[in-house]
């Protein structure tokens, strides 16, 4: 299995060093601070990968760590808050990582990651939670070759739409999207997909319309084929971007944040909008991270996720046409995910760094305001 605090297959990068520093673009109104309340994980070393709530059932996913002598042991994760703390639930599997969730229903809960292999690497692992517990899906038999795992799973009528990202012995990386329905699997087209190398995010309007974003940009699918989606980054030869989430409020209205490379800082923070006819890059935060999610809180885009190098946290909101860093949670460290209830947006990921092993981080936040109202 991979490292847990990196989601998706490793890409050789140079590693920048000296000062990184921080800066906002000029001119730009600072956003609202966000107070922020840590909620109790009790779920012992983890990562938290992303977080989902609907119908009332918030979960979220990610990986449990456990040290054996000088190995760490890597076991799927799938916990759910019950108003006072998160309830850990027992996985389809024992051993693995779970990457993406949909959350549909209190007895409709799919998750999706990996789990190990009889022989080389990885194997894909969809499971679905019931209500009272959780059973693996059994994979189509023409799952890719090589390593492979499922990384984004999205609603598709009353089925689901997974992608998959797999990599051979040799580095080669392929990238799919099936849906699962009815008890049976459909593969769609793979030609458009060969520049995403892996896949983050997959978003259905309509089984005619659906988006699929990753390592390597953005691609559409019409119901006949995908086409790549030109987006307006200059990059590298040597290097690639990566859209790690897309937000699709309406055709008009799309929403992609992620990571660039960047010759001072490693990487850094990417923002895109499209409205309808082109898209166009946002200011971002000028410093070495990446974004990982997107919400609207009190109808305001806010971006989440963290520098790689210090594992410190990033919180950024739109404001007077740029992303600007806020108030991040207190003790956190890389957040990975993000869902809003109400005027509450709940980010997940990992502690600030303080020990051997990786501990699980929750918090929720709103709008400073005149009344404080609570986020439970």
């Amino acid at each position: 299995m991979e490292t847990p605090t990196t989601k998706g297959f490793a890409l050789l990068t140079s590693v920048v060093t000296g000062l990184l520093l921080t800066t906002t673009v000029a001119g730009a109104a600072a956003p609202a601070p966000i107070d922020w309340t840590e909620t109790p994980t009790e779920l012992g070393s983890a990562v938290l990968y992303t977080t989902e709530r609907a119908d009332g059932a918030q979960w979220s996913v990610g990986i449990s760590l456990e040290q054996d002598g000088e190995a760490l042991r890597f076991h799927p994760l799938a916990a759910y808050w019950d108003g006072k703390a998160w309830r850990r639930t027992e996985s389809a599997v024992a051993d693995g990582r779970l990457d993406d969730l949909l959350v549909r229903s209190r007895n409709d809960v799919w998750a999706v990651g990996a789990t190990e292999g009889p022989t080389y690497g990885d194997r894909a692992l969809l499971q679905r939670w019931n209500g009272k517990a959780w059973s693996r899906v059994t994979n189509p038999p023409e799952l890719l070759e090589g390593s492979s795992q499922y990384t984004a799973v999205t609603a598709a009528g009353t089925g689901v739409l997974v992608g998959e990202a797999a990599t051979d012995a040799e580095g080669n990386y392929q990238t799919a999207v099936r849906r699962y329905a009815g008890g049976k699997w459909t593969a769609l087209p793979s030609a458009g997909l060969q520049h995403i190398s892996y896949l983050d995010d997959l978003e259905q309007v309509s089984p005619k319309d659906v988006w699929a974003a990753g390592i390597g940009g953005v691609a559409r699918y019409d119901g006949k084929a995908w086409r790549e989606v030109k987006l307006p980054i200059d990059m590298p030869a040597d290097r690639q971007f990566e859209i790690a989430q897309l937000v699709v409020r309406a055709a008009d209205d799309i929403w992609a944040v992620g990571e660039k490379p960047s010759e001072e800082y490693w990487r850094q923070p990417l923002a895109l909008h499209f409205d309808g006819k082109k898209w166009t890059e946002i200011a971002a935060p000028v410093r070495t991270g990446q974004f990982h999610d997107l919400e609207f809180v009190d109808g305001r885009p806010v971006a989440v996720g963290g520098d790689p190098t210090t594992q410190e946290p990033i919180v950024a909101e739109l404001s007077g046409g740029a992303f600007i860093e806020t108030t991040t949670p207190p003790g956190a460290g890389y957040l990975h995910g993000s869902t809003v209830v109400g005027r509450c947006l709940w980010a997940v990921g990992v502690a600030a760094p303080g020990g051997t092993i990786e501990q699980p981080y929750v918090a929720v936040g709103t709008h400073q305001t005149g009344t404080p109202k609570p986020c439970r």
